[in-house]
């Protein structure tokens, strides 16, 4: 580079490749992604993105100490961009005088375009982007160098229209010995050698030109090339040197060789394509020339060949991914890479249908053909492949035998053409990289069951992922091959069919088969026979269409040992994984577990999505993936050893909720465990997970029911009750009454099913706390007083004490108060005993409120002040803010409201912390009442309306009650002469 004519050194070659991809790029970002890519050739290191940042700061120095004013390289989402405002940049010189050549040939000023050809040569220094290694920047070099050679053609072109023949003679046999292959330049050398009276020498550069052609790719030369030789033969004073400057010179002049532009037309399309076609290889001559070839003596490739499967008519949906591949059309110049999209997707999902469909719509777009290989059902070597694809082409059955003749014949047949090829069911970018054509006319849609980096880091395609179909796609599927709307007329059922077949198209496309052949069959039947997943696989079989088999085709292709991975996989009943549990599966650290996961995602054998709010990402199968994995599970030939991974793996959940609900109570508190054994989890690995309890219950809560679900089907009692316990403290927080109940009645059922007494009687309490949380005071006390009894049969005192507490609670709402604080009071012994510290607050809690309910709140504020000094010795817990909350209602009902607000203050910072929205909304009930009594308003009513709008969310009826109360007292507080409510 150079700065007010002084030369800027750069370093090293990563500051060059930097540096060359944003002047390539000019203008435009370039992430840093697309840098480290194109610095470290596809493999950029993990350090990379630093490095990148060192060289651009590193340019940035240059440039500041050469005395450039400005910033050159800006900052620019999501990489950098190289500020051209006010530098001059040889490349967009180039381009714009190249691009000025047509109209000022056009305009019949010959020379004037000449000259123009002249000082945009004369911009090149040497070769583009010498020294810079990397199949990227190659390409680039590659681009670069095609617009060089072009413009020198065009340039000769023009000298020999206005009579500069002699100077041109020696240029030209120099550019044909380093380019021999080059046609167009061969022809202008031979009319040059011709004109200066040469014309023996026209004749051997002919005769060497055409055994070369012959020999490297096994075709004679273009039309043009062979019409001058006969015209050199029979001295054709067509081909004479020009006396006069001939009127018009469109047709001399080459388009621009570089902005990628789209075209405007089709008709625009193949003007375009037949410009390009002059310049790569000149078949015909211009349009004014006597050697023009004639239309019926063009290639045979004008034939426009198609092989495309016919279109799909049932073709369903898929919109988005379309309006991916119709940015394909847009034109991108000859010299420029092709245009390629990746098709991916499991078996069954539905890319070839996608890819058929597509090609079909965009034909029109292609006028020189659209080309199909089936790679996947065609176990032919890339060489036979290629012999179809050049017959395809108009070559003849006399194809050169080597592989690589055979891609230089397919890649300079398609120069100058527009093609679509679809590479169907591709397993590899071996298998691609041979068919892939080198101009930007042609379009290549694959599609591949593998990822193919190497395909999107290289050649820059278009990954096109497909999913499976949305409700709403699925039934319009079913409806389209099911006639006689008879999924129309049974909406809920077809969408039943639909969530069966997993909205997977194979699926869906047996399952509408088989009803249209069966006439008399009702969509529930067929509905109904897909709900046992026992026989679901074998049902939606039909002909050669099996889903079972097209799954077989991914699963083929895992290793033995990501093969075992994901059959063990499937052996857990739960709807998502993350990492850390598959890792308790595999017994493995987590990285493995992760590698083993992100490789089953990539053969689209599992979903991912994520990060929860733990910043895990977690995994998931289709539907009648898991049938298949678990069928395949079945085959295991240690089965043992897959079973006992299944146990470790439902065992680590109790491991984490353990830990869980010690961070979040401040200890092992109030709650009873058992003898179920806790796999290791790494201690790191907790403290990231259990940052925040709550946020990891809120993200694993759906597996963590489903655990103790499987563990009690499996007889895993221990587990499924401690699992619970450890559990529904969570669900109590959370407001979640359905799953605090799902958890215990499975709990109990495993319990009572194994003699498990212990856990009977804690699952008794659990549920019967769950039943009182819900309104069912009766059932309730039913399940506690069973409970009870259980407990102290097996001696389990701390156990029967936690149950007491909880009876103590429904006794009072039932109007014995004497009774619970009997309860209460015999309990304490116990839970001062265990330890329990969070326990004991909740019990002072309770006859903090009972002596509060009989009129003595000043002992209510004993009783509080008691709870709050255990309860600090816990840390920021439900269990410190509740006994905050208690205190501070117990000190409202005694008139001193500083100290009231003060200690809901305390509560509502620790709920805040939590996001505990029911727990905030009553700590907001207080506060309102206590600045509604010291005279406050205004305040009290902003605290009402937020208490409103979280006890709406938990859809707590009790809160909701004591709200509406609190409302209509601020409504009568603010009516003229009223006089401010006191507790009593």
């Amino acid at each position: 580079m150079t700065c007010e004519d002084r030369e800027i050194r750069l370093g090293g070659a990563r500051q060059r490749a930097v540096l060359a991809l944003l002047l390539l790029r000019h203008g435009r970002t370039v992430s840093v992604d697309e840098l480290a890519e194109t610095v470290w050739d596809g493999s950029p290191p993990p350090t990379a993105r630093t490095q990148i940042s060192i060289c651009v700061a590193q340019l940035r120095k240059l440039f500041r100490e050469a005395g450039v004013e400005g910033e050159v390289i800006v900052t620019s989402h999501p990489g950098y961009r190289l500020g051209t405002e006010g530098h001059g940049l040889d490349l967009v010189d180039f381009l714009s005088l190249t691009g000025q050549v047509s109209a000022l040939a056009g305009a019949g000023r010959p020379a004037e375009a000449a000259d123009a050809y002249r000082r945009a040569l004369a911009l090149w220094r040497g070769p583009a982007l010498d020294g810079l290694p990397g199949y990227a920047l190659e390409q680039e070099a590659c681009w670069l160098e095609e617009q060089r050679l072009t413009a020198l053609d065009g340039h000769a072109e023009l000298r020999l229209a206005l009579g500069r023949h002699q100077e041109l003679t020696a240029e030209l046999a120099a550019l044909v010995r380093e380019h021999p292959l080059r046609e167009r330049t061969r022809h202008s050398l031979m009319l040059a050698q011709y004109r200066s009276g040469r014309r023996a020498d026209a004749l051997e550069t002919f005769r060497a030109g055409h055994q070369l052609i012959v020999d490297e790719l096994g075709l004679e030369p273009g039309s043009a090339l062979r019409e001058l030789h006969n015209a050199v033969l029979r001295e054709d004073p067509a081909i004479a040197a020009p006396t006069t400057v001939p009127e018009s010179f469109a047709a001399l002049a080459p388009a621009a060789p570089a902005a990628p532009v789209a075209d405007p037309e089709p008709q625009g399309q193949r003007q375009d394509r037949q410009r390009d076609q002059q310049q790569d290889q000149p078949e015909t001559e211009p349009a004014d020339s006597p050697l023009a070839a004639p239309a019926d003596r063009r290639p045979a490739l004008s034939l426009a060949p198609s092989d495309l499967p016919p279109n799909i008519p049932s073709f369903t949906g898929r919109s988005g991914e379309t309006e991916v591949l119709d940015a394909l059309l847009d034109g991108r110049p000859d010299g420029a890479p092709p245009r390629v999209a990746l098709v991916t997707g499991v078996a069954g999902i539905g890319k070839t249908a996608l890819a058929v469909h597509w090609s079909h719509r965009a034909a029109a777009s292609f006028p020189d053909g659209c080309l199909h290989v089936d790679l996947g059902s065609d176990l032919a070597t890339p060489g036979e492949v290629l012999g179809r694809l050049l017959r395809s082409l108009g070559a003849d059955d006399r194809l050169p035998d080597g592989e690589a003749s055979r891609i230089s014949l397919y890649r300079r047949l398609l120069r100058g053409r527009r093609v679509l090829l679809v590479l169907d069911d591709a397993s590899s970018f071996a298998q691609v990289a041979p068919l892939l054509p080198a101009n930007g006319g042609c379009c290549v849609v694959v599609t591949s069951r593998e990822n193919m980096d190497e395909l999107v880091l290289r050649h820059g395609a278009v990954r096109v992922p497909l999913g499976v179909l949305d409700q709403a796609d699925s039934t319009a599927l079913l409806d389209r091959i099911v006639t006689g709307g008879r999924t129309a007329g049974s909406p809920a059922q077809t969408a039943r069919l639909a969530e069966l077949c997993d909205g997977l198209p194979l699926a869906l496309c047996i399952a509408a088969a088989r009803l249209a052949t069966r006439p008399h069959w009702t969509v529930r039947r067929l509905a109904d026979r897909l709900a046992d997943e026992h026989r679901r696989l074998d049902e939606l079989s039909i002909g050669g269409s099996r889903v079972r088999a097209s799954f077989e085709l991914s699963h083929g292709c895992l290793s033995p040992v990501l093969a075992s991975v994901y059959r063990r996989l499937s052996l857990l009943d739960v709807p998502d994984v993350p990492a850390w549990a598959v890792a308790a599966l595999l017994d493995c650290p987590v990285e493995t577990a992760e590698q083993y996961l992100d490789e089953l995602t990539d053969a689209h054998l599992l979903e991912v999505s994520g990060p929860d709010a733990t910043g895990q990402y977690r995994y998931r199968f289709q539907s009648l993936l898991r049938l298949y994995a678990r069928e395949r599970a079945q085959e295991d030939p240690d089965r043992p050893a897959a079973e006992a991974a299944r146990d470790r793996a439902l065992h680590s959940w109790l491991t984490v909720a353990e830990a869980a609900h010690r961070r979040e109570y401040g200890g092992d508190h109030s709650v009873v465990h058992g003898p179920a054994p806790r796999p290791h989890v790494d201690r790191d690995l907790l403290d990231d997970l259990l940052a925040r309890p709550l946020d990891w219950f809120d993200s694993e809560r759906h597996c963590l029911v489903a655990a103790v679900t499987q563990s009690a089907r499996l007889g895993l009692a221990a587990l499924a009750w401690d699992l619970a316990a450890s559990t529904v403290g969570f669900c109590e927080i959370r407001s979640n009454t359905d799953d605090w109940r799902r958890l215990c009645e499975e709990g109990l059922a495993a319990s009572r099913a194994a003699g498990d007494r212990q856990g009977e009687g804690v699952m008794l309490g659990e549920l019967g706390a769950a039943l009182l949380y819900r309104g069912e005071s009766e059932a309730s006390v039913r399940l506690l007083e069973e409970a009870d009894a259980v407990l102290r049969d097996g001696g389990e005192v701390y156990g029967a004490a936690l149950n007491a507490c909880k009876l103590a609670v429904v006794v009072r709402q039932r109007g014995d108060a004497g009774a619970a604080r009997a309860l209460l009071d015999g309990a304490l012994p116990a839970l001062r005993a265990a330890g329990d510290l969070s326990a004991q607050a909740h019990a002072l809690n309770n006859l903090a409120q009972i002596t509060l309910d009989a009129g003595d709140p000043q002992e209510a504020v004993r009783l509080g002040r008691e709870a709050v000094a255990l309860a600090r010795g816990l840390g920021a817990t439900r269990g410190a803010a509740q006994a905050f909350h208690r205190l501070g209602r117990a000190l409202l009902a005694a008139g001193r409201l500083p100290e009231a607000e003060q200690a809901l203050t305390e509560a509502a910072g620790i709920v805040r912390a939590k996001h505990d929205r029911l727990g905030m909304a009553y700590v907001l009930l207080g506060l309102a009442e206590a600045r509604l009594r010291a005279g406050r308003a205004e305040r009290a009513d902003e605290d009402l309306a937020a208490a409103f709008a979280l006890a709406e969310e938990t859809g707590s009826a009790v809160l909701l009650n004591r709200l509406h109360l609190l409302r209509v007292e601020l409504e009568e507080s603010r009516a003229p002469g009223a006089e401010l409510p006191q507790e009593a």
